[in-house]
C-alpha cells in the first residue's frame, strides 16, 4: 500500500518565498498549500525585509499540519 503524503497549509503574512528543505517552492499567498512525503522536513519562510522565519516539522503519513506566521 502506497504512504499518503501530509499536507501543510501555509498563512504567511503578508507574503513569503517559501522554502522546503532548501529547495524554493514559491511564494505565499497565493502558495497556500503543499504536499509533502512523510518525515522530517525544514520550512523556511524569508521576506526581504525582515529575519527569515523557520520551522522543523516531522511530518506523518495524512498529516494535515498548519504554518503561520505574520512578518512584522
Amino acid at each position: 500500500m502506497p504512504v499518503r503524503d501530509g499536507s501543510v497549509t501555509l498563512a504567511v503574512a503578508p507574503w513569503g518565498e517559501v522554502y522546503v528543505d532548501g529547495a524554493a517552492r514559491g511564494v505565499s499567498p497565493p502558495l497556500t498549500q503543499l504536499s509533502l512525503p512523510p518525515g522530517a522536513h525544514t520550512i523556511e519562510i524569508r521576506n526581504t525585509t525582515f529575519p527569515a522565519h523557520t520551522e522543523n516539522l516531522d511530518l506523518k503519513a495524512r498529516d494535515e499540519l498548519t504554518v503561520r506566521h505574520k512578518f512584522q
